[in-house]
C-alpha cells in the first residue's frame, strides 16, 4: 500500500485522536500535540459522518474545555486548519478558538 504525505499526515492524526481519546478517559490533561490532534480528528470524523462543514466546525471546537488541556495549551492554540472530505468533496475547514 501507498499512501499520499497528506494520507500519512490524516493517518497520524487520527492515530494520535485516538490516544488522546484514551488518555482523557484516564483523566489525563492533554498536551498540545494531542488536543490538536483530537480536535482535528474529530473534525475529520464528523466530515467522514456526513455533516455539514458549520456542524464540524461547532463540533469540533467544542470538543475541548481548558480543564481537559495542560496549562497554556489553550492559548497556544488560536486556529487549526484541517482538509476534510465530505459528501460532495474536500473543505478546508479552519475552527477559530477551539478550547474555551
Amino acid at each position: 500500500m501507498h499512501l499520499t504525505p497528506k494520507e500519512i499526515d490524516k493517518l497520524m492524526l487520527l492515530s494520535l485522536g485516538m490516544v488522546a481519546e484514551r488518555r482523557m478517559k484516564k483523566g489525563l490533561k492533554l498536551n498540545y500535540p494531542e488536543a490538536v490532534a483530537y480536535i482535528t480528528s474529530t473534525a475529520l470524523e464528523g466530515a467522514r459522518e456526513g455533516k455539514t462543514v458549520e456542524e464540524v466546525m461547532k463540533g469540533a471546537a467544542s470538543v475541548l474545555k481548558k480543564s481537559d488541556v495542560m496549562e497554556g495549551v489553550a492559548d497556544m492554540i488560536d486556529l487549526l486548519q484541517v482538509e476534510a472530505v465530505f459528501t460532495d468533496g474536500s473543505r478546508l475547514v479552519s475552527i477559530h478558538h477551539p478550547i474555551k
